[in-house]
């Protein structure tokens, strides 16, 4: 397996690169397109009716699985690592590196994963292989967009199709940052 990363792009105060197991991303692309674009759209319709819960249905079956390392060198030895050693049962094994902000002493790898089982088959890997680049790694997964909507429903752990908004007073906060999303600010 060959793992491929897109340019480098500077957002806000960091910086962030994707990469995918197919030479142009596609599958990152059409995962943009197809699921997450989709899925912010819903949301902000949503928050339109200040809603007392939220439907999940996508949420649900979206996970990020994070490694912390201490810097870019030591992500990108982890995804040779899988090019070299594993053939992850994963049909693609996509995500993104990075920081939020390009003072933070560590930089993150983030693998998007569409369901449980492939995010633990990756989890196991990871504990294999991370320790040989950095025995002091960090390891750790939650729901995709677990900012937007955890910021509304609370811990994700506790997300069913239909989950009640408990942060009401944020609605408007985070229907603004969905619409920036849409538009492309970020």
């Amino acid at each position: 397996m060959e793992i491929f990363a897109g340019r480098r792009r500077d957002i806000n105060k960091g910086y962030w690169m994707s990469f995918e197991n197919h030479p142009r991303l596609e599958e990152t692309k059409k995962h943009i397109y197809v699921r997450c674009l989709p899925c912010l759209e819903k949301l902000y319709e949503q928050l339109k009716e200040s809603p007392a819960e939220l439907f999940l249905q996508n949420p649900l079956n979206c996970w990020k699985v994070v490694v912390v390392f201490r810097d870019l060198d030591e992500c990108l030895e982890l995804l040779c690592l899988f090019q070299e050693e594993k053939s992850p049962a994963l049909v693609t094994i996509r995500g993104r590196i990075g920081t939020n902000d390009r003072n933070s002493p560590n930089v993150v790898i983030i693998f998007q994963m569409l369901s449980e089982a492939e995010r633990d088959a990756l989890i196991a890997d990871i504990r294999e292989l991370a320790p040989r680049i950095n025995p002091h790694y960090s390891l750790f997964f939650e729901r995709g967009c677990g900012d937007l909507y955890g910021s509304l429903c609370g811990d994700w752990r506790n997300w069913q199709e239909v989950t009640p908004v408990i942060n009401g007073r944020l609605i408007p906060f985070i229907r603004e940052k969905v619409s920036k999303l849409l538009r492309g600010e970020y």
